[in-house]
């Protein structure tokens, strides 16, 4: 416990674990699954990633169930900078991979990430088919979703040209229910 002084009077601060503080240097962070979706090609996707503390990641990547030949899928970071629930400034476009095989997919990057909400995006010009957990009941702080309310928001879409990441993310985006097998790998925890 901590004593905080506050116009001369000390104020006990109760000390709560957070389990979601826990990172692990080496480790992946995102979402996994058991089933599969496939993705609509030129749609852009984010999935919320909560990193509760500081951390540098050296990861970033995916799990293609399906591959789609001569296909890619470009792979980024958002961040919530305004803690409303939604993806809004480009953190990182960190590049593609090809999906024409399947199998985990990914890219060496370099990205200091502050604690806050971050969105991790994905964008292909094919139709490969991810894991992802279709019916997910994990609680997440964006919200349930209007049209299916035991159902909580785990990604935002909306339809877009592959190519270089937009910057902000696009305004009016669905919200989906699924959770996509894509994360980051913490390098280290600052």
């Amino acid at each position: 416990m901590g004593i905080q002084i506050h116009n001369g009077l000390e104020l006990w601060r109760s000390r709560v674990y957070n389990e979601g503080e826990a990172l692990r240097a080496g480790a992946w962070y995102g979402a996994a699954g058991s089933n599969t979706h496939t993705l609509a090609a030129n749609r852009l996707y984010g999935a919320y990633l909560a990193v509760p503390r500081d951390v540098v990641v050296d990861r970033i990547g995916c799990s293609v169930y399906t591959a789609d030949n001569e296909k890619i899928v470009r792979l980024g970071i958002y961040e919530d900078r305004d803690r409303d629930g939604y993806p809004d400034c480009l953190v990182l476009d960190a590049g593609v991979v090809d999906i024409s095989a399947a199998g985990d997919k990914e890219i060496t990057i370099g990205e200091a990430l502050g604690a806050g909400s971050y969105y991790i995006a994905f964008l292909s010009d094919g139709a490969p088919a991810l894991y992802a957990n279709t019916a997910p009941r994990t609680r997440t702080p964006v919200g349930m979703i209007q049209a299916k309310p035991s159902l909580y928001t785990q990604t935002w879409w909306i339809d877009h040209a592959c190519g270089p990441l937009p910057d902000p993310f696009p305004g009016s985006a669905v919200a989906d229910y699924r959770e996509y097998q894509v994360g980051i790998r913490v390098a280290c925890v600052l």
